[in-house]
């Protein structure tokens, strides 16, 4: 019998857990296809087959599903990992990815959508913890925000530069020298000041 009620609390854990992540597949399939703004928490919650309190209970509220859906959707997946040496070669080889157009579908969906207030602040919150937060981790020395900070403002100004005028003259460029060109950039952001 014990056995019995063990059984029953993991089936609903599991049934939460999958109804979870149900609503984070539609949410994702969703802001991908249509943009975030053009999609209401009702709508996420009837492609997903569940009640849209669930949303609320599970994240807060559509806001909430967005920051859980961009943070699966890894922006800097294990760059910030290894040799910190070569850290601003890995940082331009991933800028130069993106600026040839390797960024996820949902990435390029929710850029249409910056200028909602929910996505800027799921962005400023997702820049502080998955750009300058582990940059400062990595870094040594009292400056280390500051750097980190200063890299972070160049990846995130050439991505506005890629977002607006599409960055077609370095789209065109060499990919590997515009990596030498940006890993020297960023290694100059990420130096520790001069005594």
């Amino acid at each position: 019998m014990e056995s019995h009620a063990t059984d029953e609390c993991a089936g609903r854990v599991r049934d939460r857990e999958a109804t979870r992540q149900r609503i984070l597949d539609s949410a994702r399939e969703l802001f991908t296809s249509e943009g975030y703004t053009q999609v209401s928490s009702r709508r996420i919650a009837a492609h997903a087959g569940v009640n849209v309190a669930l949303i609320n209970r599970y994240f807060g509220a559509k806001r909430g599903l967005l920051a859980e859906v961009v943070a699966e959707d890894a922006v800097f997946p294990g760059i910030f990992e290894g040799d910190p040496a070569v850290l601003p070669r890995r940082l331009a080889e991933h800028l130069v990815r993106r600026a040839h157009g390797q960024s996820t579908p949902l990435q390029r969906a929710l850029e249409q959508s910056a200028g909602d207030p929910d996505l800027q602040a799921v962005f400023q919150e997702r820049l502080t913890n998955a750009i300058i937060e582990p940059l400062e981790r990595v870094l040594d020395g009292d400056d280390a925000r500051v750097r980190a900070t200063l890299a972070a403002s160049m990846l995130i100004g050439m991505g506005m530069v890629r977002r607006v005028e599409g960055a077609t003259a370095m789209v065109r460029h060499d990919p590997d020298d515009l990596i030498e060109r940006i890993a020297r950039v960023l290694g100059c952001c990420l130096e520790p000041a001069a005594g």
